[in-house]
């Protein structure tokens, strides 16, 4: 018997657009269902783009759609343009189960570049378009930030970032400072849902918490394939890759190795910088490092705007998948310090010796390499 989707292969399949946010499970996501995408095929669903570039250079090209000056145009930009159409076409032509884009930049989408997203997939000619938003406890997502942060050219220290949180939680304002960009860029759930909400309606707009403590680790992977549509059974495969954390010291380092190098060509700090510094190299010593940790102060503020994410999705009326209660909101106990803590200079030592090893390890590599390819008829 033909799956029940092959019954709809006349009509336009729903597209669900995953939007992030940053650090909530949205690598964990996107490599089950790479890991599994034969499944997914078979069962009618598309992920559009054949490699991971397609999707990143496409969504920077969408996210661009409100720039017009050419003093926004960077090389990436220049690189992506014209990609999100071509996805965009792949998806509309799609006659399966769905079509599903996670892509946790899309959160940062200005309303004039969200609504050309949704139009360009057909959704104010009546095609049916969801945004499906991860969300996680504030002081967990604002950790993980940092130390991303530090390892992509961010020079801001932790309790600057923690200071751009109280910001926008005391003000309703714009955030006028970087940190406070920073933060609204990854963590500001309201904005998000206005932007959104409008253009697809609160019914197809779906929040899905990350459990806060779970014994099944596939909880978050279920929770996002109940909402699209996917058996979640039936995708056994897991990446063996690990998206680890930088521990304390070296998320420091890099991040005075940022201030130290000042402006580098972006391509050239992701290829030296994050992919072969810290994942490769610094990588390898997070379980032997100390974990970041927030104080008493950033314990606190996170849990008021877990209180304010809290009531802007109740208030939206948006489908909630998981529980609020994911998100915390009680203040800290007195037993957490009131200090942030701060790598001593002997754990930054032992991160730059690891460092200075590694990288000579990965020069001599590369030398010897040359050297066969030299020596080649």
């Amino acid at each position: 018997m033909a799956p029940r989707w092959l019954d709809r292969r006349d009509r336009p399949a729903p597209v669900y657009l995953h939007i992030g946010g940053p650090s909530t499970g949205t690598t964990y996501l996107q490599r089950v269902m790479a890991a599994n995408r034969d499944v997914l095929t078979r069962a009618g669903f598309l992920l559009p783009g054949r490699s991971w570039r397609d999707v990143v250079l496409a969504t920077h090209d969408a996210l661009s759609f409100a720039r017009t000056s050419a003093a926004h145009e960077t090389d990436l930009t220049r690189a992506a343009g014209g990609r999100w159409d071509r996805l965009a076409e792949e998806m509309t032509g799609h006659r399966g189960k769905a079509s599903v884009l996670s892509m946790e930049f899309l959160c940062w989408a200005k309303p004039e570049a969200a609504a050309r997203i949704v139009a360009s997939l057909g959704g104010t000619e009546g095609r049916e378009v969801h945004v499906v938003l991860t969300v996680r406890d504030t002081a967990s997502v604002l950790r993980s930030q940092w130390q991303t942060n530090c390892r992509n050219g961010s020079d801001v220290p932790l309790r600057r970032l923690i200071w751009g949180l109280r910001q926008i939680v005391e003000k309703d304002d714009v955030p006028a400072s970087r940190p406070e960009r920073m933060i609204d860029r990854a963590m500001g759930i309201p904005r998000m849902i206005d932007t959104w909400v409008p253009l697809v309606g609160a019914d197809r707009f779906h929040v899905v918490t990350v459990p806060y403590r779970s014994d099944d680790p596939d909880l978050l992977w279920k929770r996002f394939a109940g909402v699209v549509g996917i058996d979640a059974s039936r995708c056994r495969e897991r990446s063996v890759e690990s998206n680890a954390s930088l521990g304390l010291p070296s998320s420091e380092l890099m991040r005075l190795l940022n201030i130290e190098l000042g402006p580098v060509a972006r391509s050239e700090y992701l290829r030296t910088m994050k992919a072969l510094l810290a994942r490769d190299i610094l990588g390898e010593r997070a379980d032997q490092e100390r974990k970041v940790t927030l104080n008493r102060e950033g314990r606190n503020v996170s849990a008021r705007w877990n209180k304010r994410v809290r009531e802007a999705i109740r208030t939206s009326g948006v489908h909630l998948v998981g529980d609020l209660e994911d998100l915390p909101v009680q203040k800290a106990d007195r037993a957490v310090p009131s200090e942030l803590a701060a790598p001593t200079d002997e754990e930054l030592l032992l991160a730059a010796a690891w460092a200075r090893d590694g990288l000579a390890l990965a020069i001599r590599e590369l030398a010897d390499k040359a050297a066969a390819l030299r020596d080649r008829p």
